[in-house]
């Protein structure tokens, strides 16, 4: 049998090709002897190999295999050599054997390079690597190709990857047993614990493939902070440590995505994604507390309880463990309408830390999550909104008096466009101020009113003397704004002779000018991409900001 190289004419292989096929035409192909004498062996030099970044041009892999079965001078057989990375999409490696050595050897670094630069394998990763040899026969008749192939697990070498079979709480805060953590979310992978930890050292040992690694802080012995804070991974027997201060129930999350961990003394800060209302005060369903739009950090609440027990649920990464509660256990009192700080328990103790609804009712709750404080009010004591009398002459009332519950954007800055209709209070046809710019009222203090949705537009306006700016607007109590109660900017203006305006700057709380003077003529100068507007009537303060 012949082995023709990679490199000999193509004309003998045509010739090969041709003699073969005009066999083919004379007679029926037998492959029964072909398949019976698959002869070719491939043997690697191990099952596992862990590269060696120390030893770059050492020899780390070898491929010895056989020769294939000989059919003869009359057949030219060629071998294929290929390597995959399993599950990788990048091309195979095919080579053609061309000097009959039957073999092939990579140093440390020339596998590396195949693995992470070629078929994209991360450093310190194990990758499964077939190898395959293909021995194809050309002659007078067909002969299936004769295969072998190889399975090697092979690991790269370089910075680790943060990645975990098991991960544990580990250190002398814990004690002599490592505490399994619980994987909560499996598609960020995000892990934690909660429970006790004493005063001492603590890290996260940490389980991958053959890997005994842990997650600790870069520096030694760090304290710990109530935000997240950078984890690294190290072999576990280099790892640094966090330092916890006091015994006590804690916290744990590893957010392995992140590359974070946080480790929170249960009750020292408020952690939640949402915030309920729950106990025999609200009944068998738990109610939301919506996160008050002028301010992330307070969530309110306005609606009807009975009299009986009110605790708040915390919902933090999908899971309900923690409750707000009265700071002093047994002390079940709301202190009604009065600001109070309040205390955090496992959902488990709420049966002994509770409010007490004293009468079924209507009732406020505000509650700051940063400032850990809380109000609860009932009808009685209620926050009530700003009652505004003003001079309505379109209607023929010359002392008009209002709550403020909504207030209107009015002026050029969406060209004085209006929504059709009448008003609903007053039967007067509406002009000038468009629903979909109203500013809401704040259910953590109906003093405070709220826009926040698609960006403000800014047309350009001429007013009567002649003077050109874009997004002029201010606020107003009546949709048809002409008798209504405004407020307006601090420049100066004089009804009736000329109109003022203040430049704004996104983010920058401006003092502003409330009633039916000459302020109606004031406006603010909406700054560009903004598209949220707070108005405080109880401190005469704007804020345009772009969130």
């Amino acid at each position: 049998m012949k082995t023709m190289h990679l490199y000999r004419s193509l004309g003998v292989v045509a010739v090969g090709m041709m003699s073969m096929l005009a066999t083919s035409c004379e007679e029926d192909i037998d492959n029964t002897a072909s398949r019976n004498q698959s002869e070719i062996e491939l043997a690697p030099s191990g099952e596992f190999i862990r590269l060696d970044e120390s030893k770059p041009n050492e020899t780390a892999v070898t491929l010895k295999w056989s020769t294939a079965h000989d059919f003869g001078e009359d057949y030219i057989t060629t071998y294929k050599y290929e390597m995959q990375l399993i599950g990788s999409e990048a091309t195979n490696i095919k080579e053609f054997d061309d000097d009959g050595e039957f073999f092939r050897s990579y140093t440390n670094e020339e596998m590396q390079k195949i693995l992470v630069d070629h078929f994209g394998l991360t450093t310190s990763t194990i990758g499964e690597v077939l190898f395959t040899v293909t021995a194809n026969f050309e002659g007078p008749r067909l002969m299936v190709p004769d295969i072998a192939t190889a399975t090697l697990k092979i690991k790269t070498y370089g910075p680790k990857q943060y990645k975990a079979d098991n991960l544990y709480v580990g250190g002398s805060a814990v004690g002599e047993d490592n505490i399994k953590l619980t994987l909560k979310d499996e598609i960020n992978k995000i892990y934690s614990y909660e429970g006790a930890l004493a005063a001492g050292k603590i890290n996260f040992p940490v389980d991958y493939a053959d890997e005994l690694n842990a997650i600790g802080p870069e520096t030694a012995d760090t304290p710990i902070t109530t935000g997240e804070m950078p984890g690294v991974i190290f072999d576990r027997a280099e790892a640094n440590s966090w330092v916890i201060p006091s015994a006590a129930t804690y916290r744990v999350t590893v957010n392995m995505s992140k590359k974070t961990v946080k480790i929170v003394e249960a009750g020292a800060v408020v952690e939640a994604d949402q915030v309920f209302l729950a106990g025999s005060a609200v009944g068998e369903e738990q109610i939301e507390v919506a996160q008050a739009l002028e301010n992330d950090q307070i969530y309110a609440w306005r609606g009807e309880l009975k009299a009986g027990k009110l605790y708040i649920p915390l919902t933090f990464e999908g899971e309900q463990a923690m409750a707000i509660v009265p700071e002093i256990a047994n002390n079940h009192d709301i202190e009604d309408g009065q600001l109070a700080t309040f205390g955090q328990a496992l959902i488990s103790k709420v049966d002994n830390q509770y409010w007490t609804i004293p009468a079924d009712g209507t009732y406020r709750i505000v509650l700051n999550k940063e400032e850990k404080t809380i109000t609860i009010y009932s009808a009685a004591t209620d926050l009530k909104p700003l009652t505004v009398t003003f001079n309505n002459t379109e209607i023929g009332n010359t002392s008009w008096k209002q709550d403020v519950n909504v207030l209107h954007m009015y002026g050029g800055f969406n060209g004085f466009a209006y929504d059709a209709g009448t008003d609903e209070e007053t039967g007067k046809s509406l002009k000038y101020c468009q629903v979909k710019y109203n500013l809401i009222q704040s259910v953590a203090n109906p003093k405070v009113f709220v826009y926040k949705g698609d960006v403000l537009p800014r047309e350009k306006n001429t007013d009567k003397q002649g003077k050109t700016n874009a997004g002029c607007v201010n606020f107003c109590t009546i949709r048809y704004a002409n008798n209504g109660w405004f407020v307006g900017s601090t420049a100066d203006a004089k009804r009736n002779e000329y109109n003022g305006y203040t430049e704004v700057t996104a983010g920058k709380i401006e003092g502003a000018v409330t009633g039916q003077a000459d302020n109606r003529y004031a406006y603010f100068l909406i700054p560009e991409g903004c598209n949220y507007v707070v108005v405080d009537i109880e401190n005469n303060t704007v804020l345009f900001d772009i969130k």
